[in-house]
């Protein structure tokens, strides 16, 4: 029974060059040792002093031994998943940077390897990439978990070879080989064995996937474990705060709803209907009653009120219930039943218990069904917070106000609410001052009379 990996569907932005490149001087490498074997040109001892030696320390042989295998099927195990997880991880940072990070592994793993066998173990010698492949397989599982691997699986029946082709997720088979080398491991009574080998690999490789997510080395396109495990942000090792705030606003919003709904030349939504006005007139009122406040940095105060509001929401006993309900109906994309259910919870006064990620996404099922007007109840909210999602409200409110409303008064006292850190701004919030000041200049072009 063979198992062969073939391919991925994780987006693939560079040629796998070093790893074909790899690949060939592998099986060169393997073809030159067993013709010199054959011929007598090159004995076994001679072969030895390449593979990693357990009786000394030799800097030459943590880069040797990787190229050396032991047979055909050693050699067409690793490099079939060589291949495969090569795919994933030089399809994202291009074939130089995959080369360091492949010698990387397999210089460190052989270091551990070397100086702690020499301790405990004292003879003995070990080859092969597989350490340098199960490194790679814990940066695949880091960078992209959820994308598929196309697999065939050859086996014999009764004489007649038989394939089967499958797809299996890149964490179901790093977890499934992991927990093998675990259980080899438990069976060989955590002696040296393959198992420990390429748990080693498994242990130098992940510490380096982990620091080029965490450094932005590498762009996983919010498909990394961290960006898809939200328990796993908490951790600012894991996750800086710059990268956190990122990733939530991309969870909350997965592309611009009234930009791309406002792209549309005929709109339902009436500017100049009643519930039109009384939006304008809402919104009015906020003005006089608040300033230009908003333009200062509320800190602390705002947060601590937001949060106390939402606190006191949250323990209305109806609030459960119609959160719940509303969900689902935004899941569902049943506007008229989720806009009922906001309905009831702003009459309650508790549609500020609301989460940042669920009035997102009603502000969205409202844009979709080219309800403007009334996407600006739960992007109101969001802004009111001045919390990390706040800046994307106010874009979007900027918009309707602007383009819906025809009120660029209102769009520009929602974009002058727009603050960010004016000494040190991330990227994120770089872009978000790029498309404030566009909506801006649309502002002051609407208010100038013709």
């Amino acid at each position: 029974m063979l198992f062969v990996p073939i391919s991925t569907d994780a987006p693939i932005y560079h040629w796998p060059i070093a790893t074909i490149s790899l690949i060939v001087a592998n099986v060169l490498v393997f073809g030159v040792c067993v013709w010199g074997l054959v011929t007598g040109n090159i004995d076994y001892e001679t072969l030895e002093r390449f593979a990693l030696s357990y009786e000394t320390i030799h800097p030459l042989q943590w880069v040797t031994s990787v190229f050396l295998h032991a047979g055909p099927f050693h050699l067409m195990g690793n490099m079939f998943f060589l291949w495969a997880f090569g795919l994933i991880v030089e399809g994202k940072v291009g074939a130089w940077k995959f080369l360091l990070i492949y010698l990387g592994i397999a210089v460190g793993e052989c270091i551990v390897e070397q100086l702690m066998m020499l301790v405990l173990v004292g003879e003995g010698y070990s080859l092969g990439a597989s350490s340098a492949v199960f490194g790679l397989m814990m940066i695949a599982l880091i960078w992209a978990p959820e994308n598929d691997v196309e697999c065939v699986l050859i086996f014999g029946l009764f004489l007649l070879i038989r394939a089967l082709a499958f797809e299996v997720k890149v964490v179901t088979l790093a977890m499934l080989f992991l927990f093998l080398q675990i259980v080899e491991m438990f069976v060989a009574g955590f002696s040296v064995s393959s198992g420990l080998l390429h748990m080693l690999g498994a242990l130098v490789g992940a510490p380096i996937g982990l620091w080029m997510l965490h450094t932005g080395r590498v762009d996983c396109e919010n498909w990394d474990v961290i960006s898809r495990n939200e328990w796993l942000q908490e951790y600012e090792w894991l996750c800086p705060p710059s990268r956190r705030e990122a990733i939530q606003r991309e969870a909350a919003i997965a592309y611009d709803p009234v930009a791309a709904a406002l792209a549309s030349k005929h709109s339902q939504v009436d500017a100049n209907s009643t519930y039109a006005q009384r939006q304008s007139a809402s919104a009015t009122q906020v003005k006089t009653k608040r300033g230009f406040l908003g333009r200062k940095k509320r800190g602390s105060n705002a947060l601590a009120a937001a949060q106390a509001a939402m606190n006191a929401s949250q323990s209305h006993p109806e609030f459960n219930r119609l959160s719940m309900l509303l969900r689902q109906a935004i899941a569902s994309g049943t506007l008229s039943v989720a806009n009922s259910h906001f309905a009831k919870l702003e009459q309650l006064a508790i549609a500020t218990g609301l989460s940042d990620k669920t009035l997102f996404d009603l502000a969205k099922l409202y844009a979709a069904g080219k309800q403007f007007v009334p996407a600006t109840g739960p992007l109101q909210i969001i802004a009111d917070r001045d919390g990390l999602m706040s800046n994307e409200a106010r874009l979007r409110l900027a918009q309707i106000q602007l383009k819906v409303m025809r009120r660029a008064d209102l769009a520009t006292e929602s974009l002058n609410q727009i603050h960010v850190d004016e000494k040190k701004p991330t990227e994120a919030q770089q872009k978000s001052i790029a498309r404030r000041d566009q909506l801006l200049t649309m502002c002051r072009a609407a208010a100038t009379p013709p």
